[in-house]
């Protein structure tokens, strides 16, 4: 028995569920219980995204089989933080390659939900998970060191930031590319992004981190958002 969360799910012949879940020891896990649509079955309910559970997995495969779930804690979310947790699910799902190991990841992920479901910042809460994300998976470039010369970061140099690469020194400010100071840099490694500019500036750059690991797939998640809001306001969905 592990503790796991549903990323996400789809029917499966008459009766079942295939799952993507993320697990507390096996890493991302496609698992399928074979008669959760069962109308018998209390499993339905109890396999939703954003529930923390005890599930018993067998199998070498794959594709494993789910044997039995229990819910241990629910996370609901309201309005506009739904479309968090799922962007937070498809993060994984496209990052995290299947049955990977990856220390503190479900925990990141299990703090990241609980604060979702209280009255936090929701914006900073996801750029702390996409760094700890992008830290977890050892995709993300040096914030203390120079990467054309490995010099130390200096506060009043100027650096641009490419991604895959990581902060370089460059004369003078470039309206073409993404510049910042030293010291916004080595605030931004301590997550000191508390601060409009700092915000913006640690945003981008975690913008351009993610980038070349989701492809050029759009997030399902972000589009969602963005319908839902057009919407509300009356808009109509292009």
């Amino acid at each position: 028995m592990q503790r796991a969360f549903v990323l996400h799910r789809w029917p499966w012949q008459e009766h079942g569920l295939l799952l993507d879940v993320l697990t507390e020891q096996d890493g991302r896990v496609r698992v399928v219980s074979k008669y959760a649509r069962s109308r018998k079955s209390t499993l339905r309910a109890t396999l939703q995204s954003f529930n923390l559970m005890t599930l018993d997995i067998i199998g070498r495969g794959e594709v494993k089989t789910l044997r039995r779930a229990e819910l241990e804690q629910s996370f609901p979310l309201q309005g506009e933080r739904v479309y968090s947790g799922l962007y937070m699910n498809e993060l994984v799902q496209r990052l995290v390659r299947e049955q990977l190991e990856v220390a503190g990841l479900f925990d990141a992920y299990h703090q990241a939900l609980t604060l979702l479901h209280q009255d936090v910042d929701e914006a900073l809460l996801l750029r702390r998970f996409e760094w700890q994300l992008l830290q977890s998976l050892e995709l993300l470039d040096s914030f203390s060191h120079e990467a054309r010369a490995g010099e130390p970061i200096q506060p009043d140099a100027v650096y641009t930031y490419v991604a895959g690469t990581g902060f370089l020194e460059i004369p003078e400010v470039a309206v073409d590319r993404l510049c910042m100071r030293g010291d916004d840099i080595l605030a931004m490694a301590q997550f000191d992004i508390g601060t409009p500019q700092r915000y913006r500036l640690f945003r981008q750059v975690m913008r351009a981190a993610l980038e070349p690991h989701l492809g050029n797939k759009p997030l399902q998640s972000r589009a969602l958002r963005i319908a839902a809001q057009g919407a509300k306001l009356g808009k109509p969905l292009a």
